[in-house]
């Protein structure tokens, strides 16, 4: 059984055609305000951080505890090695002076000794005979930048962290005005923490330190400042 097929006149087919383009012409254009709407609210009302990316190590404390050689000569024997424990009490190393008169040099702090100078090191007075990681203290992070980056930097700036063991929330405690030499840092953190010529970054964590931490490598993410897209568009707006 065939089915009649009725065709309808030619103006109603043009007047459904004209129904159909002008609806689906209605809904580009509201699509297209919803769309420039959410762009402008973004724009006006979003927020970008401005950051810097640094790299570091955890620290227990104010990092490692140098021992110092009480005058200048030469170590004549090392009493300790790499991850002993000692005490305020224990005996580190014996020097030799300019004179020839031997001194017993002992720790300064309770800790785990970190690095020692190798026998027949000549030390001037005040130079680190050992690095000892304090047995105990809040948890902190170094971070060293370039000279480029120092001047956005200020105490109180939100940090994350991130590490082995995660990301951890903090704030920059301190930022150093001078930039660190070799000298300094060697003796202390040996190839750990290479920043000679840049500056440190002390970021205080919400933790204590756990033992073992300090050396571990991590990165940290410095928000400078909070930005207003429309900022950013007239460098004259504010920032948050």
């Amino acid at each position: 059984m065939s089915v009649p097929v009725v065709e309808a006149p030619a103006g109603d087919r043009i007047d459904g055609l004209v129904s159909t383009v002008r609806t689906k012409a209605w809904l580009a254009a509201v699509a297209l305000i919803l769309v420039a709407a959410c762009g402008a609210g973004w724009v006006w009302l979003g927020r970008v951080r401005d950051t810097v990316v640094a790299n570091g190590v955890l620290v227990a404390g104010s990092g490692p505890v140098p021992v110092a050689a009480p005058a200048a000569g030469s170590l004549a024997e090392v009493l300790v090695r790499a991850g002993q424990e000692v005490t305020p009490s224990t005996s580190v190393a014996v020097l030799s002076d300019e004179q020839g008169r031997r001194h017993v040099v002992t720790a300064s702090a309770r800790g785990r000794v970190l690095r020692t100078a190798a026998p027949g090191t000549v030390l001037a007075a005040g130079g680190i005979v050992a690095a000892v990681d304090p047995a105990d203290g809040p948890l902190r992070a170094l971070l060293t930048v370039g000279p480029d980056q120092v001047g956005a930097l200020a105490p109180g700036q939100p940090v994350t962290v991130a590490g082995a063991g995660g990301a951890e929330p903090g704030r920059v405690g301190a930022v150093e005005p001078y930039p660190a030499t070799g000298d300094l840092l060697r003796p202390l953190f040996g190839p750990a923490l290479r920043a000679e010529g840049r500056y440190l970054v002390t970021v205080d964590l919400d933790r204590r330190a756990w033992p073992g931490a300090t050396l571990t490598p991590v990165s940290g993410e410095i928000t400078v400042a909070v930005v207003r897209p429309v900022d950013a568009l007239f460098p004259g707006g504010r920032r948050g």
